[in-house]
């Protein structure tokens, strides 16, 4: 397992004055080389509670789902797949199934996890105002995704 954890992620708001901000993208810098996959980012200026994906179709599936107030339970990535978890309201706690490792996320915090082997996570949402989007991308064309950082 690989996992990166960015706080309020790479940040900027984009140069088109959108109010879109990217959160995690791959590669996440034109100076890579490597060839653009997928793009998350989040607009706070549209009222909507969400993520906006941009993805290459013929390389990548996508599946989301939110997650709201005082839910725990399990997170499952397949191998060769990646997660990324983004908190859009309040606090969650991400955690290995089985330990030891464990983050807290707050608004605009980002954490990707991939990896060669299926994995089990934990996610615990307090009580309350608390809401987390998950993000599966799965590889349509090569037996893994790699993170581009």
């Amino acid at each position: 397992m690989w996992m990166l954890v960015r706080a309020n992620a790479l940040g900027s708001e984009s140069p088109d004055g959108s109010g879109s901000r990217t959160l995690a993208a791959c590669p996440d810098s034109p100076e890579r080389g490597d060839p653009w996959r997928w793009t998350i980012s989040r607009n706070d200026s549209t009222g909507q509670l969400g993520l906006d994906i941009s993805s290459e179709p013929d390389h990548i599936w996508v599946q989301t789902r939110q997650y709201a107030d005082g839910y725990t339970g399990p997170l499952h990535r397949a191998a060769g797949t990646q997660l990324v978890i983004a908190s859009l309201r309040g606090e969650a706690l991400v955690a290995a199934a089985s330990g030891p490792w464990e983050r807290w996320l707050r608004p605009g915090d980002i954490f990707v996890v991939e990896g060669e082997e299926d994995e089990d996570l934990r996610l615990s949402l307090p009580e309350g105002d608390s809401c987390v989007e998950v993000v599966s991308l799965a590889p349509r064309l090569t037996h893994a995704l790699r993170w581009v950082p």
